[in-house]
């Protein structure tokens, strides 16, 4: 029986896997540095560089700090999708808004705004600019890094879709 589902997937429409058309949006930028992504809740005194804000009473930190983890998550991710990250026209910077997990509950939410800046190396003119959030569930009891991994993922996907980024790498 079992050697009989793949010959009838094969001509299943249940099982078929339909490509997109759409071409897949690459192009070429560098990262900026873990500093031109600025954490912004770390620019109070009363939160660490290294700590993601949450609801639970347990604290989460990092082994690095957010913004340096949070910028080589979207090295990472913008490389998986196709994009060369060593590119020399354009810089993608950011300002991360909100890195927030309520964790009371199981499962917990992970919150992720950041905002985008890709610059014109050249002329110094700023090219594109967007904030993007997202919301995703993650087991309560995970691994932070890479509950943020993920998430940042979720967020970077996002950019990715979005016609006017496309647009400005070209």
């Amino acid at each position: 029986m079992l050697s009989l589902l793949p010959g009838c997937s094969w001509f299943s429409p249940w099982f078929s896997h339909h490509r997109s058309h759409v071409e897949p949006v690459t192009g070429s930028l560098a990262i900026a540095p873990a500093q031109d992504f600025v954490y912004v809740p770390a620019l109070s005194e009363h939160h660490s560089a290294n700590r993601i804000e949450n609801t639970a009473v347990s604290s989460i930190f990092l082994k690095q700090d957010v913004n340096a983890a949070v910028r080589d998550a979207i090295a990472a991710q913008l490389r998986l999708a196709g994009f060369d990250v060593a590119g020399t026209r354009r810089v993608l910077s950011g300002r991360i808004e909100k890195c927030f997990v309520d964790d009371e509950r199981s499962p917990a939410h992970w919150t992720l705004k950041i905002y985008y800046v890709v610059t014109d190396v050249e002329t110094g003119r700023v090219v594109y600019t967007s904030t993007k959030t997202v919301r995703r569930e993650a087991p309560k009891f995970t691994n932070n890094a890479i509950a943020l991994e993920d998430t940042v993922r979720a967020n970077v996907q996002i950019l990715i879709d979005d016609s006017s980024f496309a647009s400005a790498l070209n």
